[in-house]
C-alpha cells in the first residue's frame, strides 16, 4: 500500500532518497497540491512553469538515455552471440559499443541527491553543486 504522503512524512536523506517514486512532472504536481494546498488552478500553473523550465524535457530526456543504455546493452549481446576474436571489426565495434554504455551507466546511476546553489550563475557548472550518495549523512 502506497503511502498517504508518498514517502514524505519519513523524511528526505541521502539514504532515503531512492525510495521516492521519479520521472514524471505529475509526482512532482501532487506533491505540491497536497504538502503546499495548492487548488486545480494553481496546479495548473506549477505544471506550466515545469514545462516552461524544461523540467519535462529533462524528465523525457532521462528516460530516452535509460532506454538507449539498454539497446546498447542489447546491440552487445547481439554481437557477442556472433563475436569472432579474429575479426577486427568485431572487436572495434564491441570496443565502442563497450565505451558507451560504460559513459551511459555513468550518467544513469549518478547520485539522486544534487543541491543547486542558489545563485543566477547555478547555469554556469562552475563546481558549486553538491552531490550526495546514499552513505552520506544528510538533511
Amino acid at each position: 500500500m502506497r503511502e498517504p504522503f508518498g514517502g514524505w512524512e519519513r523524511g528526505l536523506s541521502p539514504a532515503s532518497i531512492n525510495n521516492f517514486r521519479q520521472n514524471s512532472p505529475e509526482l512532482v504536481v501532487d506533491d505540491a497540491r497536497r504538502m503546499l494546498g495548492l487548488d486545480p488552478e494553481q496546479c495548473a500553473t506549477l505544471r506550466q512553469i515545469l514545462l516552461a523550465r524544461g523540467i519535462n524535457k529533462w524528465l523525457k530526456a532521462r528516460r530516452d538515455i535509460i532506454r538507449l543504455k539498454h539497446d546498447v546493452k542489447g546491440q552487445i549481446k547481439v554481437l557477442l552471440a556472433d563475436y569472432q576474436r579474429w575479426n577486427p571489426a568485431h572487436k572495434a565495434m564491441l570496443k565502442a559499443l563497450m565505451f558507451w554504455r560504460e559513459r551511459l551507466r555513468a550518467i544513469c546511476r549518478q547520485p539522486r541527491w544534487v543541491e543547486w546553489p542558489r545563485l543566477r550563475t547555478a547555469s554556469k557548472c562552475d563546481g558549486r553543486f553538491v552531490v550526495k550518495s546514499k552513505g552520506a549523512s544528510g538533511a
